[in-house]
C-alpha cells in the first residue's frame, strides 16, 4: 500500500506543472461553470476511524467554448471562500 500510495504523490508532483497550466487557461475563459461535490475521505491512523466529508470543486469551460477543459480543486468544506480563492483574478 505505501509503495501505491508513493507513486500516487509523485505523480502528483510531476502533474503539478500541468496541473497549473491548465488553470491558467481555464480561468482565462470569459464564461465558466463551477461545482462541488461532496466526497469521503478516510482519515489514516488508528484515532481516525471515522470517515470526513471533503469536496471535490469543478471549474469547466462551456460546451460551445473552442476550448474545453476541466479543473478540480480538492477542499475540506463548502465554503465560498474556496472558490473566491481560486477565481481570485478572474474577470467573466
Amino acid at each position: 500500500r505505501s509503495t501505491l500510495s508513493d507513486w500516487i504523490g509523485r505523480c502528483g508532483v510531476e502533474l503539478e506543472p500541468l496541473a497549473n497550466a491548465l488553470k491558467e487557461v481555464v480561468l482565462q475563459q470569459r464564461v465558466l461553470h463551477a461545482d462541488e461535490t461532496p466526497v469521503t475521505i478516510m482519515r489514516m491512523g488508528e484515532n481516525n476511524k471515522k470517515p470526513k466529508k471533503g469536496y471535490v470543486w469543478a471549474y469547466a469551460t462551456t460546451q460551445y467554448n473552442p476550448v474545453q477543459a476541466v479543473i478540480y480543486d480538492f477542499q475540506d468544506s463548502r465554503s465560498g471562500q474556496h472558490a473566491e480563492e481560486f477565481l481570485k483574478g478572474w474577470q467573466g
